[in-house]
């Protein structure tokens, strides 16, 4: 007659694929609701202002070095609590720059909520996240977006 397992396999199968393709809409949604000229292709270095102090020290550091390497490249800083003091550790220059984008509403949701201490490097590809790395113990994303930056002139 009719075999029930076949919809109910569906319905998971369906369920799955629609899960996994959502992982990153909040974050997009947030993303987008911050830059007013989002990269099609291209990253978002997304930066905690609170959390691990090496890992964001070192980002805050490639962010002064590479501001403005790249026009694909935008970094957002997060979890703000004075934009007075992140302003002094940038350097106005650096601070009022166009590929700089401050989250003062903290709307930015890591997909990985127990990585929100992190710089988190998202890897956009027609206009969706494509990838997500972070920088971290045991994971430096920051090297790795190095590697594919063009040289610094």
């Amino acid at each position: 007659m009719y075999n029930v397992k076949l919809p109910g396999s569906i319905l998971i199968v369906v369920f799955l694929l629609v899960s996994c393709r959502d992982d990153y809409s909040p974050l997009m949604t947030a993303v987008r609701s911050l830059d007013t000229q989002p990269v099609k292709n291209g990253m978002y270095v997304v930066i905690p202002n609170q959390g691990c102090d090496g890992c964001i020290t070192t980002a805050e550091t490639f962010v002064k070095k590479n501001v403005r390497s790249s026009p694909q490249i935008k970094y957002i800083f997060t979890k703000i609590q004075s934009a007075k003091m992140l302003r002094i550790k940038l350097g106005g220059e650096v601070f009022h720059d166009e590929h700089i984008l401050l989250d003062t509403a903290n709307t930015i949701i890591y997909p990985e909520p127990e990585k929100d201490i992190y710089p988190m490097i998202l890897y956009i590809e027609k206009g969706e996240i494509a990838q997500v790395k972070y920088q971290r113990p045991g994971e430096d994303g920051l090297e790795e977006l190095s590697r594919e930056m063009p040289p610094v002139k």
